[in-house]
């Protein structure tokens, strides 16, 4: 029974935390968009939609915009970006994004050092010539 009470107690202390980040966020205004820096072999195809990311007050980090693949290539492990210094995440994360890709996934592994990796299913390579970051998100700080 007292691991039972323990247990009940922490998960409650997480909620409250939760609850305070909420009612915090709630009351602060909506940060603006920051461009995502590129490294590797990536481009910007479309200068009105530039990669960009922001953390919101509810400790997520949202991304927009497209990156451009250089030789119309999708390559397993390949670096895409490097997040700004205060974006990086408490933990490495894995967000899926969207592509021109046929057949195979595309994720983004990004690690607590703020590298951004493309991943390709099953590893290799695929033909794609552009990312869409649209709609991608992720959780900023250590919790799931």
């Amino acid at each position: 029974m007292p691991d039972t009470i323990a247990e009940l107690a922490r998960r409650l202390a997480g909620l409250e935390r939760r609850v305070t980040v909420l009612e915090r966020a709630r009351r602060a205004p909506y940060p603006p968009w920051r461009d995502l820096p590129l490294t590797g072999d990536t481009t910007v195809p479309d200068t009105t939609q530039p990669p960009q990311i922001r953390a919101n007050p509810w400790n997520t980090l949202e991304f927009s915009g497209r990156i451009g693949l250089s030789g119309g290539r999708a390559v397993d492990e390949a670096p895409v970006a490097l997040l700004p210094d205060g974006f990086w995440p408490a933990a490495p994360r894995t967000v899926p994004v969207a592509s021109d890709a046929v057949r195979r996934e595309l994720h983004l592994d990004i690690d607590p050092k703020g590298q951004v990796t493309l991943r390709v299913q099953d590893g290799g390579s695929v033909k794609a010539s552009w990312l869409s970051l649209d709609g991608a998100e992720c959780r900023a700080d250590g919790l799931d």
